[in-house]
Protein backbone atom coordinates (compact mmCIF):
# COMPACT_ATOMS: atom_id res chain seq x y z
CA UNK A 1 0.00 0.00 0.00
CA UNK A 2 1.34 3.50 -0.83
CA UNK A 3 1.39 6.05 2.04
CA UNK A 4 -1.82 8.35 3.05
CA UNK A 5 -1.03 11.24 4.53
CA UNK A 6 -2.98 14.10 6.37
CA UNK A 7 -2.35 16.64 8.92
CA UNK A 8 -0.64 15.04 11.97
CA UNK A 9 -3.69 14.08 14.79
CA UNK A 10 -3.28 15.74 17.83
CA UNK A 11 -3.37 13.81 21.37
CA UNK A 12 -5.38 16.27 23.62
CA UNK A 13 -2.40 18.21 25.27
CA UNK A 14 0.35 16.62 23.04
CA UNK A 15 2.44 16.87 20.15
CA UNK A 16 3.10 13.39 19.48
CA UNK A 17 2.19 13.17 15.70
CA UNK A 18 -0.03 9.50 15.05
CA UNK A 19 2.06 7.80 12.24
CA UNK A 20 -0.04 5.94 9.13
CA UNK A 21 2.26 4.79 6.90
CA UNK A 22 1.90 2.22 4.20
CA UNK A 23 4.04 1.61 1.43
CA UNK A 24 4.74 -1.30 -0.69
CA UNK A 25 7.76 -1.93 -2.85
CA UNK A 26 8.22 -4.03 -5.32
CA UNK A 27 10.55 -7.12 -3.69
CA UNK A 28 10.81 -9.38 -1.08
CA UNK A 29 11.73 -7.49 2.00
CA UNK A 30 13.24 -8.71 5.41
CA UNK A 31 13.57 -6.72 8.94
CA UNK A 32 17.22 -5.70 9.35
CA UNK A 33 19.56 -3.37 11.68
CA UNK A 34 17.47 -2.50 14.36
CA UNK A 35 13.91 -3.95 13.61
CA UNK A 36 16.25 -7.53 13.88
CA UNK A 37 14.72 -7.42 17.17
CA UNK A 38 11.34 -7.62 16.33
CA UNK A 39 10.15 -10.94 15.77
CA UNK A 40 6.49 -12.67 13.52
CA UNK A 41 3.59 -12.96 15.98
CA UNK A 42 3.91 -17.19 16.75
CA UNK A 43 1.79 -18.72 14.36
CA UNK A 44 0.57 -15.80 12.60
CA UNK A 45 1.89 -16.08 9.07
CA UNK A 46 -1.59 -16.22 6.93
CA UNK A 47 -0.90 -17.96 3.52
CA UNK A 48 -3.86 -17.96 0.59
CA UNK A 49 -3.12 -19.85 -2.43
CA UNK A 50 -5.33 -17.52 -5.25
CA UNK A 51 -5.84 -19.18 -8.90
CA UNK A 52 -6.30 -16.78 -11.79
CA UNK A 53 -6.40 -17.55 -15.56
CA UNK A 54 -3.16 -16.03 -16.02
CA UNK A 55 -1.23 -17.14 -13.06
CA UNK A 56 -0.76 -18.83 -9.47
CA UNK A 57 -0.70 -16.10 -6.51
CA UNK A 58 1.04 -17.13 -3.28
CA UNK A 59 0.05 -14.59 -1.05
CA UNK A 60 1.57 -14.83 3.03
CA UNK A 61 1.34 -12.26 5.27
CA UNK A 62 3.49 -12.13 8.29
CA UNK A 63 2.28 -10.11 11.77
CA UNK A 64 4.37 -7.75 13.95
CA UNK A 65 2.03 -6.53 16.59
CA UNK A 66 2.53 -4.10 19.48
CA UNK A 67 5.89 -3.47 18.17
CA UNK A 68 8.67 -0.45 18.78
CA UNK A 69 11.86 0.00 17.07
CA UNK A 70 14.21 3.38 16.83
CA UNK A 71 13.46 3.08 13.22
CA UNK A 72 11.20 1.86 10.34
CA UNK A 73 14.42 0.09 8.58
CA UNK A 74 14.41 -2.49 5.92
CA UNK A 75 15.87 -4.47 3.56
CA UNK A 76 15.14 -5.96 0.50
CA UNK A 77 15.94 -9.41 0.04
CA UNK A 78 16.05 -9.82 -3.88
CA UNK A 79 19.12 -7.39 -4.13
CA UNK A 80 20.46 -6.91 -0.49
CA UNK A 81 19.44 -3.03 -0.44
CA UNK A 82 18.86 -1.61 2.69
CA UNK A 83 16.27 1.20 2.71
CA UNK A 84 14.02 3.18 5.67
CA UNK A 85 10.93 4.78 5.54
CA UNK A 86 9.12 8.01 6.53
CA UNK A 87 5.87 8.39 8.08
CA UNK A 88 4.52 8.91 4.41
CA UNK A 89 6.14 5.58 3.60
CA UNK A 90 8.99 7.07 1.44
CA UNK A 91 12.26 5.22 1.30
CA UNK A 92 15.33 7.12 2.43
CA UNK A 93 13.93 10.46 3.15
CA UNK A 94 12.71 11.82 6.47
CA UNK A 95 12.77 8.94 7.94
CA UNK A 96 11.08 7.41 11.16
CA UNK A 97 13.16 7.94 14.18
CA UNK A 98 11.38 5.96 16.53
CA UNK A 99 8.40 4.12 16.00
CA UNK A 100 5.82 2.22 18.05
CA UNK A 101 2.40 0.19 16.89
CA UNK A 102 1.85 -2.65 14.64
CA UNK A 103 3.67 -4.03 11.31
CA UNK A 104 2.47 -6.37 8.70
CA UNK A 105 4.06 -7.41 5.55
CA UNK A 106 2.61 -9.03 2.88
CA UNK A 107 4.48 -11.11 -0.10
CA UNK A 108 2.80 -11.96 -3.13
CA UNK A 109 4.74 -14.05 -5.40
CA UNK A 110 3.60 -15.04 -9.09
CA UNK A 111 3.65 -18.25 -11.01
CA UNK A 112 2.55 -18.51 -15.13
CA UNK A 113 0.28 -20.52 -15.85
CA UNK A 114 -0.84 -21.71 -18.94
CA UNK A 115 2.57 -20.31 -21.17
CA UNK A 116 1.48 -16.84 -19.93
CA UNK A 117 3.34 -13.96 -19.05
CA UNK A 118 4.33 -13.03 -15.35
CA UNK A 119 2.58 -10.26 -14.37
CA UNK A 120 4.75 -6.76 -15.03
CA UNK A 121 2.59 -4.45 -12.28
CA UNK A 122 0.58 -5.14 -9.73
CA UNK A 123 -1.98 -2.08 -9.12
CA UNK A 124 -3.76 -1.65 -5.82
CA UNK A 125 -6.90 0.68 -4.94
CA UNK A 126 -7.27 1.92 -1.67
CA UNK A 127 -10.18 3.19 0.51
CA UNK A 128 -11.15 3.49 4.29
CA UNK A 129 -14.06 1.90 4.54
CA UNK A 130 -14.76 3.10 8.18
CA UNK A 131 -12.44 5.29 10.80
CA UNK A 132 -11.51 6.17 14.52
CA UNK A 133 -14.14 9.40 14.69
CA UNK A 134 -10.64 11.27 16.18
CA UNK A 135 -9.18 10.69 13.14
CA UNK A 136 -9.68 12.57 9.67
CA UNK A 137 -10.92 10.92 6.66
CA UNK A 138 -8.70 9.19 4.21
CA UNK A 139 -9.12 9.96 0.19
CA UNK A 140 -9.12 7.02 -1.70
CA UNK A 141 -5.90 6.35 -4.06
CA UNK A 142 -4.27 4.53 -6.68
CA UNK A 143 -0.78 2.93 -7.49
CA UNK A 144 0.97 0.85 -9.80
CA UNK A 145 3.27 -1.38 -8.51
CA UNK A 146 6.51 -2.86 -10.88
CA UNK A 147 6.81 -6.73 -10.41
CA UNK A 148 10.55 -7.90 -10.04
CA UNK A 149 11.60 -11.23 -10.08
CA UNK A 150 8.07 -12.31 -10.17
CA UNK A 151 7.48 -10.51 -6.35
CA UNK A 152 6.19 -7.83 -4.61
CA UNK A 153 5.49 -6.76 -1.03
CA UNK A 154 3.09 -4.65 0.96
CA UNK A 155 4.61 -3.63 4.14
CA UNK A 156 1.78 -1.49 6.41
CA UNK A 157 2.86 0.05 9.55
CA UNK A 158 0.26 1.83 12.09
CA UNK A 159 1.46 3.65 14.88
CA UNK A 160 3.17 6.56 16.86
CA UNK A 161 6.06 8.12 17.48
CA UNK A 162 6.78 7.68 21.26
CA UNK A 163 7.66 10.31 23.49
CA UNK A 164 9.63 9.02 26.87
CA UNK A 165 7.93 11.99 29.04
CA UNK A 166 4.28 11.65 27.64
CA UNK A 167 1.70 8.57 28.18
CA UNK A 168 0.40 5.74 26.02
CA UNK A 169 -2.38 7.61 23.16
CA UNK A 170 -5.41 6.56 23.32
CA UNK A 171 -6.03 3.46 20.76
CA UNK A 172 -6.88 4.52 17.02
CA UNK A 173 -8.56 1.85 14.40
CA UNK A 174 -9.55 2.63 10.61
CA UNK A 175 -10.64 -0.01 8.42
CA UNK A 176 -9.02 -0.53 4.89
CA UNK A 177 -10.79 -2.50 1.58
CA UNK A 178 -7.41 -2.93 -1.12
CA UNK A 179 -8.55 -3.92 -4.36
CA UNK A 180 -5.82 -5.66 -6.54
CA UNK A 181 -5.58 -5.64 -10.30
CA UNK A 182 -2.88 -7.99 -12.44
CA UNK A 183 -1.92 -5.43 -15.41
CA UNK A 184 -4.27 -3.10 -16.64
CA UNK A 185 -7.01 -5.13 -16.24
CA UNK A 186 -10.25 -3.66 -15.48
CA UNK A 187 -11.74 -5.93 -12.51
CA UNK A 188 -9.77 -6.67 -9.61
CA UNK A 189 -8.81 -10.19 -8.87
CA UNK A 190 -8.28 -10.05 -5.03
CA UNK A 191 -10.15 -7.93 -2.48
CA UNK A 192 -8.42 -7.67 0.52
CA UNK A 193 -9.99 -5.60 3.71
CA UNK A 194 -7.59 -4.44 7.05
CA UNK A 195 -8.17 -3.70 10.49
CA UNK A 196 -5.08 -1.42 11.61
CA UNK A 197 -4.55 -0.91 15.30
CA UNK A 198 -1.50 0.38 17.39
CA UNK A 199 -1.68 -3.37 18.71
CA UNK A 200 -1.62 -5.09 15.68
CA UNK A 201 -2.54 -5.27 12.01
CA UNK A 202 -5.54 -7.67 10.86
CA UNK A 203 -6.10 -8.94 7.55
CA UNK A 204 -10.06 -9.41 7.74
CA UNK A 205 -11.03 -11.01 4.88
CA UNK A 206 -9.68 -12.23 1.00
CA UNK A 207 -12.18 -12.40 -1.64
CA UNK A 208 -11.37 -13.61 -4.99
CA UNK A 209 -12.51 -11.61 -7.97
CA UNK A 210 -14.27 -13.32 -11.16
CA UNK A 211 -12.64 -16.00 -12.67
CA UNK A 212 -10.29 -16.06 -9.60
CA UNK A 213 -10.04 -19.16 -7.29
CA UNK A 214 -8.90 -19.11 -3.78
CA UNK A 215 -7.78 -21.60 -1.88
CA UNK A 216 -5.95 -21.26 1.75
CA UNK A 217 -3.23 -23.24 2.61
Amino acid sequence: MESLSNPPLQHPGSRRSFLWSLATVGASVGLTTKALALKPEKNSETVYRILTPECEVHMSVEYFGNSETSSLRFRDSLTQRAFCLSAAGDADRGCVARFSGSMAIAHYRFRSRRHAQPPLHLRERVLTIDHDSRMDPRPPFERLLAVQRETVSDIQAFGYNPAASEPKPLPLWCLLRQDLFLNEQPTAFLIVHWKHTFDAIHLLDVIPGDRTELVQT
